[in-house]
């Protein structure tokens, strides 16, 4: 079923100086059945208040919190609203003493099927994993045969599709995509600010009052009593895995969205993530909080074990697991796995694989005979992305497909879950010829293209866990289309370098410079494209991959909005919001 779009009707009346309206949810919005929602209306430029009248589908609506966030301004807000199947119109009416105003929003909601085929999800959100990502980890996992040219073999995730599709992502301010409104867009069907969880505008400081919807996570266990699980290698109030529990316009709003995980409405029976230093008091080193909360000891009191190794986490029987493995993010997979130096692994030395947390994760959830619901997110892939280290960020997609076949074989045994692998947006990395590594790093004439471009050697060696080493005598020639300025290497290295520095000056002389341990170590000095203030690559508006396994998967097909994914999921998994179990 599609959604419906509607025109919005705006109508303002009188002179030109009458109050300006706003109305949230937008003009165009979509839900399902029983998807709550906070209706907020905004007037600005108000002089001398007369009367405001607001009525949905002819009918006045009353209950509204009136406030003044200025002089000039007045609000109606009335929260926790949802609407049965249709097409809605709501409509405001307001006059002061610069004359009368109005404006009409329309919303679809989209019912969903009575009946089901998941009954539980597990979803892979790939942290900037575009198209050319994910090829550039075909490539390495599985060399071209050089006898032929012909490919050796598949990701798991690309390979025994049920279905896929294409997504195209924007956020409701702009063109251009974070994290946090794309992660918040799959969970709720809506288009999201940058920069926000869940949340809709509103014209007020605090980040923690705005109009909210609700996530497919709070619906599908408030009625349905699924359970619910988050895993992400990043930090644990990282925008993604906050996505389907908390709600702020600052995705930054770190302490309150730990506190959300274990007082929100969502409360997660798994939790496993990287960084504890929201969930620590502000009296231990590393705590980024402003109290002393400590949620590794009150979670416990909650009824969750806590692990904080992957000794533990593989011996760990709770029936509800928070886990924490760093004080911030999780290193790379080649750091854990290969490289183990003690400069990026720090004391933590026994962390989770993501398969690890991945495995752990359904065989805690799937105690409930209702089912679950699984977000996992390789959330370092956009992190090494962002810096240029795109080894590093490859790798973790490595990582991430061990964990997807984990996944499509547990679905081969429960034919009633549904495998979606994704992304939240892309980022624009792209391989483009071949490099002699035997000539040591930054060497442009050791970049072969078209036939010069030969066949790289990676998967002459393998480590323990199968994966290729990512020192070979010819690689890849890999690059990015939006970068500051920097030093190419074309090869990677053990320990992490952030590819600019600070230029020390301040004010509009204020920039950053290539770092020169990166250039002195025989690099190629490019001049970047984006704002000399950038000291990073940025996401892009490329579209993202989405595939498909099991119960469910013909429901993601063809070209589709990031805010699709969210109705397809509620189709797959019949769920009915109006309901609470």
């Amino acid at each position: 079923m599609k959604k419906a779009l509607l025109t919005a009707a705006l109508f303002l009346c009188a002179s030109a100086s009458a109050a300006k309206l706003q109305v949230y949810p937008y003009n165009g919005a979509s839900f399902i059945p029983g998807q709550r929602f906070d209706i907020r209306i905004e007037a600005e430029e108000v002089k001398g208040f007369k009367d405001a009248k607001v009525t949905l589908d002819g009918r006045e609506l009353s209950g509204f919190a009136t406030t003044n966030s200025k002089d000039t301004s007045m609000e109606w807000t009335l929260r926790g609203q949802s609407l049965n199947a249709g097409q809605h119109t709501l409509r405001v009416e307001y006059s002061d003493e610069n004359g009368p105003a109005s404006k009409v929003v329309s919303w679809s909601v989209v019912a969903t099927p009575s009946h089901a085929r998941a009954k539980n999800v597990i979803l892979f959100i790939g942290d900037g994993l575009g198209w050319n990502t994910m090829n550039a980890a075909q490539l390495i996992a599985h060399p071209y045969n050089p006898a032929n040219g012909m490919p050796t073999g598949k990701l798991a995730m690309m390979s025994g599709l049920s279905s896929m599709a294409s997504v195209t992502t924007s956020s409701y301010d702009s063109a251009l995509a974070d994290s946090a409104n794309t992660a918040s867009s799959i969970a709720t069907g809506q288009k999201i600010l940058v920069n926000a969880l869940n949340v809709y505008p509103d014209n007020t400081a605090d980040t923690l009052d705005n109009p909210r919807v609700e996530p497919i996570s709070s619906m599908l266990k408030r009625s349905m009593g699924k359970s619910i699980g988050i895993v992400s290698s990043a930090f644990g109030t990282d925008a993604t895995p906050a996505a389907f529990a908390a709600y702020t316009r600052r995705r930054g709003d770190y302490q309150a969205i730990a506190d959300q995980y274990f007082k929100g409405e969502v409360q997660p029976e798994v939790l496993l993530i990287g960084g504890s230093r929201d969930f620590i008091p502000s009296t231990t080193p590393g705590s980024r909080r402003k109290d002393n909360t400590d949620w590794l000891t009150d979670s416990q009191k909650l009824g969750y074990q806590l692990v904080t190794t992957r000794t533990e986490l593989n011996a760990a029987t709770g029936d509800k697991l928070f886990g924490v493995f760093n004080i911030d993010n999780i290193p790379s997979y080649l750091d854990r796995a290969q490289y183990k130096s003690t400069e990026m692994l720090g004391d933590f030395t026994d962390m989770p694989y993501l398969w690890d947390t991945t495995k752990k994760a359904v065989e805690t959830l799937e105690k409930n005979p209702n089912g679950f619901f699984l977000m996992i997110e390789p959330g370092m892939i956009d992190k090494y992305e962002h810096p240029l280290d795109w080894q590093r960020a490859v790798w973790d997609v490595l990582e991430m497909d061990k964990a997807v076949a984990w996944a499509k074989e547990y679905a081969k045994t429960h034919p009633d879950t549904l495998v979606l692998v994704t992304a939240d947006h892309s980022h624009s990395l792209s391989v483009y010829g071949g490099y002699d590594a035997t000539q040591g790093p930054g060497k442009r004439s050791a970049v072969g293209v078209y036939d010069k471009a030969g066949f790289p050697t990676y998967g002459d060696q393998r480590d323990a866990n199968g994966l290729p080493l990512p020192e070979t005598k010819r690689t890849y020639a890999v690059g990015f289309a939006a970068t500051p300025d920097y030093c190419e290497t074309y090869l990677g290295r053990k320990v992490y370098l952030d590819p600019t520095v600070s230029n020390g000056k301040t004010g509009a002389e204020a920039a950053y410079v290539p770092n020169p341990k990166i250039c002195e170590e025989g690099a190629v000095q490019r001049v970047g494209n984006l704002d000399p203030g950038s000291a990073q690559g940025v996401h892009t508006a490329d579209p993202m991959p989405l595939f498909a396994f099991g119960a469910g998967a013909h429901h993601f097909f063809g070209t589709m909005d990031q805010t699709d994914i969210f109705f397809s999921i509620a189709r797959a998994m019949g769920l009915d919001a109006t309901k609470n179990k």
